[in-house]
């Protein structure tokens, strides 16, 4: 399984708790503890971060993008990108709870902040257990193996 990243629009988000409640998932349902985990504090950041295992060729197993308060043009492009690059890889973008959704999504998955413990080990649940790889994705290997 592929490495996971957590990457914010901004300085001022945190998402050091979605990262917790990630790892607390993932050891209580014995999926690859050699998994690394990265928090990266804007997207130059979380660019910077997804170089390596990209020019060696390992996609990231997950990425969680937050858009922040109000998405800009720069992190909406940001998010795009990284579905364009990266389809074998599951990436979540969160968004504000009033943030129109674009009408053609099935290349995306967005959820709405605030985001609930239960409902992040639901998600949880289905791409590491359930799905495998994004159904846009051309992988045919499940994460977990």
């Amino acid at each position: 399984m592929g490495h996971i990243f957590f990457i914010s629009d901004s300085k001022d988000t945190d998402l050091g708790e979605l990262a917790g409640w990630t790892l607390y998932w993932m050891l209580s349902h014995d999926i690859s503890p050699d998994t690394a985990i990265y928090s990266c504090q804007g997207m130059e950041q979380g660019s910077k971060a997804l170089e390596t295992p990209l020019s060696q060729g390992e996609s990231p197993a997950l990425i969680v993008f937050d858009h922040g308060k109000t998405p800009t043009k720069e992190s909406i492009a940001f998010g795009r990108r990284l579905r364009d690059t990266i389809p074998e890889s599951w990436i979540i973008e969160l968004v504000a709870n009033d943030y129109p959704l674009p009408a053609k999504t099935e290349d995306a998955f967005f959820m709405r902040k605030p985001i609930r413990k239960n409902d992040w080990e639901d998600v949880l649940n289905h791409i590491f257990i359930e799905a495998g790889s994004p159904q846009w994705s051309n992988a045919t290997t499940p994460l977990n193996h």
